[in-house]
């Protein structure tokens, strides 16, 4: 059902050719969002043993585009993802750490189709490539180890931005419609994924960005 629906929306976007274009040519387009979310917890057991642990992810991303024709968009994106594990135990008076530290840096060129609702409303299809840096690095004590990887993966999503003055618009990818294809090859380990916009939480469906259409001057 996800996948009708989402290539019935493509297909209506093809189909709309007689709407009027409501983002010209020549257009310059930035995007921006940031993502983050963590949690800290502490055990106490009747033995004398104790443990904190902290989990930090910070997902910031930015893009830029350049609409070539109307309501047609070349851009690139940039979205790296951090994230911070920290355990800290305590037995007997001995203090050991331990931890993981996460980077992952996604380049993503894509095309985006955008067709008018109304004179405040667009609906767009987002196309990308994205290609991966992957770096982590685990740690106990004094001794650590890293591991590099790199991931490739397409994916398609579609989404609504909606106008507040003439160069300020807030977007919405609508993810509980997407598709996305990818690789990733990290730790020795080869993974290949196939993922629809199906999520477990309702918050992960939409992620709403700022952005500034800037139109040349003539």
């Amino acid at each position: 059902m996800i996948k009708i629906i989402l290539f019935s929306s493509i297909g209506l976007l093809c189909l709309m050719g007689e709407v009027q274009a409501q983002v010209q040519k020549g257009t310059r387009y930035w995007g921006a969002t940031i993502n983050s979310n963590g949690q800290t917890n502490s055990q106490k057991f009747d033995s004398p043993y104790e443990s904190d642990n902290k989990v930090i992810n910070i997902s910031p991303s930015l893009q830029t585009g350049w609409f070539f024709k109307e309501n047609t968009m070349f851009g690139v994106g940039l979205s790296p993802s951090i994230s911070f594990f920290r355990l800290k135990s305590n037995l007997v008076g001995t203090e050991i750490k331990s931890g993981y530290n996460g980077l992952a840096v996604n380049l993503t060129p894509y095309i985006r189709r955008y067709k008018a609702l109304s004179s405040k409303w667009l609906l767009y299809v987002h196309s990308g490539v994205s290609l991966s840096y992957v770096r982590g690095k685990d740690f106990q004590g004094d001794e650590s180890s890293f591991e590099n990887g790199y991931g490739v993966g397409l994916g398609i999503v579609p989404g609504v931005a909606y106008r507040l003055t003439p160069r300020f618009w807030l977007e919405t990818d609508v993810s509980v419609f997407n598709l996305n294809l990818s690789y990733l090859n990290f730790n020795d380990n080869n993974n290949v994924s196939f993922q629809t916009g199906l999520r477990s939480e309702i918050q992960q469906y939409f992620t709403v960005r700022a952005a500034w259409y800037i139109q040349k001057s003539n």
